[in-house]
């Protein structure tokens, strides 16, 4: 093998490992950013599941309050009970996991004032006074429907971050698509020349 056939061997050896590096670290790149919308959907879909469930329980049980005071059916109070339990159990889930956003707490510190002045009324029935029961419940309507509205808001809003999110992270994975495209024929290119010179540098130094 000449020198110059030995240069030209060197600098594709030296090209291929490069350029192989290049796509060792894009694919990792782009492996990573798969993650990323993966823990997306994990994380920020599991907060909004839990905002629809928080709003079920709250109108069962605000129904629930209704139902008791038009009808006087206990059944409707031990809906309440149960639908309660159930609240509480995932409101503590969601206060316990440091992912949940502040505005979800706030709302969750919201509906335990209402949950007060909803027990004062159980309270009041229970003791005979249905109509200070019904009175009182009135007034704990427009704070129901408020933190009601509120979460419908909480839970557009996630839709919105998580869409763009996910918008963004996708533009991502385009872009390392098209690099990992555009270096992956860029090296097939340097292959073909460099395998042309190096036959062309050998054919030349036949001996005639």
């Amino acid at each position: 093998m000449t020198v110059s056939q030995q240069k030209w061997l060197t600098l594709l050896v030296s090209l291929s490992v490069l350029c192989i590096l290049v796509l060792t670290s894009f694919t990792f790149q782009l492996r990573d950013t798969m993650n990323q919308i993966e823990s997306i959907h994990s994380q920020r879909l599991d907060s909004h599941d839990a905002i629809e469930d928080i709003m079920y329980f709250n109108i069962e049980r605000a129904n629930a309050i209704r139902g008791l005071l038009a009808y006087e059916d206990r059944r409707f109070l031990e809906s309440y009970y149960s639908m309660s339990q159930q609240a509480e159990e995932l409101k503590a889930s969601i206060a316990n996991d440091p992912r949940t956003p502040s505005s979800l707490i706030d709302l969750l510190h919201r509906d335990g004032i209402w949950e007060k002045g909803a027990t004062q009324v159980l309270f009041l029935y229970e003791q005979g006074n249905v109509k200070g029961a019904t009175e009182l419940a009135e007034t704990l309507t427009d704070q129901r429907q408020t933190i009601l509205e509120d979460l419908r808001a909480l839970k557009k809003m996630q839709y919105e971050d998580i869409r763009k999110q996910l918008v963004a992270t996708e533009n991502q994975i385009d872009v390392l698509i098209q690099v990992l495209t555009s270096i992956a024929v860029l090296f097939i290119a340097i292959l073909f020349v460099l395998a042309f010179l190096i036959f062309k540098t050998r054919k030349k130094d036949r001996p005639q």
